[in-house]
């Protein structure tokens, strides 16, 4: 964004603020306002064939140090051009962006009845991490925000880092996920897990965890190229097939593991019979990770 595009951004900001749910701001700012309180790099404009057709910028959360990684989102597309996925590019750039110059977390401030900008932040990995209930006053109405992050799995925090291969991501590692998961400070590990094919979350799988305390059925059964950016400090793999058909993983230093469960989804029978298959997988993985805590992590 350069100081010639002020007056299409601003056309496109007064767009926003004239739908009441894009901000609490009522008037456009001159630019020496904007430009003082946006953060100089990255600020990024869409262009479409010369026409500029929205923006996104970043802001400061806080002055201190500590927070000097952490910045507040705001990206608006204009109307006629919204609905076709410049948004998500557009956010996306700026999210690459951000972290080639520093910015670990990002987070947005997005009215509720926002649903447009909801699923855009989701899409774009962020997370919902919080509520404010009549946080602000607009034209004497009050409205609440809901609050989004997105933690960057490329750079700040020091933490381990850990994926678990499957076949498939349905059921072996998936169970092991949510184990890591539960047992691991999520401040100090990031836990991944992966197939090298992909055939959705395995019904058994969730039903036995539950049995165990533990919900995976907010899980998704992801690809390895999904993660392919990631550094990761340990691969684990939990059958055979993933291990000798696992594609390589540019993970500089990671530690691979592996150990061969057998898969309680292939077992056919009473349901009893099934519930004791998956019941035997499961407590072998329970097991299996603790002893993996305790030999690398403690």
């Amino acid at each position: 964004m350069r100081e010639t595009d002020w007056f299409d951004v601003s056309r496109i900001y007064e767009e926003g603020m004239n739908t009441g749910i894009a901000t609490f701001e009522t008037e456009i700012p001159a630019w020496l306002t904007f430009d003082s309180k946006f953060i100089a790099e990255p600020r990024l404009v869409a262009e479409i064939d010369g026409n500029l057709i929205g923006f996104a910028v970043l802001s400061k959360v806080s002055s201190r140090e500590v927070y000097s990684g952490v910045a507040e989102v705001t990206v608006y597309v204009e109307r006629v051009s919204q609905g076709r996925g410049y948004g998500k590019e557009l956010l996306n750039a700026l999210i690459r962006s951000s972290e080639s110059h520093g910015f670990w977390s990002l987070q947005a401030s997005i009215f509720p009845q926002n649903e447009a900008s909801i699923g855009l932040h989701l899409s774009c990995g962020f997370r919902q991490i919080g509520f404010k209930e009549g946080i602000g006053s607009r034209h004497g109405r009050w409205y609440d925000n809901l609050i989004f992050e997105r933690r960057s799995k490329l750079i700040g925090i020091d933490m381990n880092r850990i994926l678990v291969l499957c076949t498939g991501n349905s059921c072996r590692s998936q169970m092991a996920h949510g184990y890591l998961e539960h047992l691991l400070d999520k401040n100090s590990s990031e836990i991944y897990s992966a197939g090298i094919e992909t055939h959705g979350l395995n019904p058994g799988a969730v039903s036995i965890m539950k049995e165990d305390g533990i919900d995976i059925s907010g899980h998704t059964s992801n690809h390895i190229d999904d993660y392919l950016g990631i550094d990761f400090d340990y691969i684990i793999t939990v059958c055979d097939h993933a291990h000798e058909n696992c594609p390589y993983i540019p993970s500089k230093s990671a530690k691979r593991l592996h150990h061969d469960f057998f898969d309680p989804s292939k077992v056919k029978g009473t349901d009893a019979e099934v519930h004791d298959a998956f019941q035997k997988a499961r407590n072998e993985i329970k097991t299996f990770v603790r002893e993996f805590i305790a030999t690398h992590l403690n």
